[in-house]
């Protein structure tokens, strides 16, 4: 038995996503129990009740679990053992001897596997779901126009609510109803200090951080602003810093250009105010990477931090310095670009100093 490591899927017989939204990438099939995705052979398997579900939606062809056989198994076997069995039969018929999967591939069925094939981890969709199509900007645009409403409205409980909690609440609740699921941030005082801390009753700022999902298409977007409610000389000061940072960054992004480049330019711009940041080890005050790709996931490739992959046209990702000092808060500001060859349009365009 054994499974090994790989950077990618070339010496591979055959690449098995399971359900995830690779799956939905590769198929266009939001699968709900689980499922698998062939790549090299394009085919979709999915449990009996799905397969009608699957001919409408997915792009790829079809078969169910009972076209490879798995209830004449599930007679002799646990339904664990009998789906890894579906799958080896399946595999053989073939001809296959290697086979790549993800790492987040079930275990018991990797470990079924390896006792018949190589079995070796690797995944071609991260790379692959960095580089965006026009459709899919279309997807993180209109998430991204949703996250400023959002925000917009979210100013207007600001007026009258003091509780974090409940401004964030209220959000959710707002871009629910528009057709679009959250995670939200809403923070204030101390709490602001914690990047992704939330909570605490409004001072003299709050952090509000917007990434909402379309439930129709799956596309994220991600939006911070830091809203100065009351004057706070050293808040102010650090959202200018971190303003100042976030355009410079955002002026020199294009294609060709290193990520690292792009992170270097925000740790400049803030150490040349006194500020730490992460490179130069501290603690507090710049303490995470300049951004993170968007799509899918709300995490994902590219990571704009110290690393020396290059931009290229159609990435798509966040451009979110920020600064963060127990003693004062945090502040944060962050926007969703696309790289384009000669430079970079933002999609979350909204004034960068905000005060109520």
């Amino acid at each position: 038995m054994h499974i090994k490591t790989l950077s990618s899927t070339k010496d591979m017989d055959v690449y098995i996503q399971h359900n995830d939204v690779n799956l939905y990438y590769a198929t266009n099939f939001n699968a709900v129990d689980l499922a698998f995705y062939v790549t090299e052979m394009n085919i979709l398997i999915v449990p009996d009740m799905e397969k009608e579900r699957a001919l409408k939606e997915s792009k790829v062809e079809v078969k169910s679990f009972g076209d490879l056989g798995y209830h004449k198994l599930r007679r002799k076997m646990d339904s664990r053992d009998a789906l890894a069995e579906m799958l080896i039969g399946f595999l053989k018929s073939h001809g296959v001897k290697k086979v790549g999967i993800p790492e987040n591939f079930p275990a018991y069925l990797a470990l079924k596997l390896s006792n018949h094939f190589d079995v070796e981890i690797t995944n071609p969709f991260i790379k692959m779901r960095a580089i965006k199509s026009e459709r899919e900007i279309e997807f993180i645009r209109d998430s991204s126009k949703a996250a400023i409403l959002a925000f917009e409205f979210a100013l207007k409980v600001l007026r009258r609510e003091r509780s974090c909690d409940r401004v964030r609440e209220r959000i959710e609740n707002y871009l629910y109803l528009k057709g679009y699921i959250t995670g939200t941030i809403v923070s204030s005082g101390e709490v602001s200090a914690i990047p992704h801390g939330s909570g605490g009753f409004v001072e003299d700022h709050v952090v509000v951080d917007v990434f909402p999902r379309s439930r129709r298409h799956r596309y994220y977007s991600d939006f911070t602003r830091t809203v100065i409610v009351r004057r706070n000389e050293k808040i102010e000061e650090m959202l200018n810093a971190v303003i100042e940072a976030q355009e410079k960054a955002i002026s020199i992004i294009r294609d060709g250009v290193k990520a690292k480049d792009v992170h270097n330019i925000v740790c400049d711009v803030l150490e040349s105010y006194g500020y730490g940041t992460l490179r130069r080890k501290s603690k507090e005050g710049f303490i995470h990477s300049t951004g993170h790709g968007v799509g899918l996931e709300i995490h994902e490739e590219p990571r704009i931090f110290e690393n020396d992959d290059t931009l290229r046209t159609g990435m798509v990702f966040t451009v979110e310095p920020g600064l963060y000092y127990k003693d004062v808060g945090g502040v944060r500001v962050e926007d969703v670009v696309v790289v384009r060859r000669d430079g970079c349009e933002v999609l979350t365009r909204y004034p960068k100093f905000v005060r109520i």
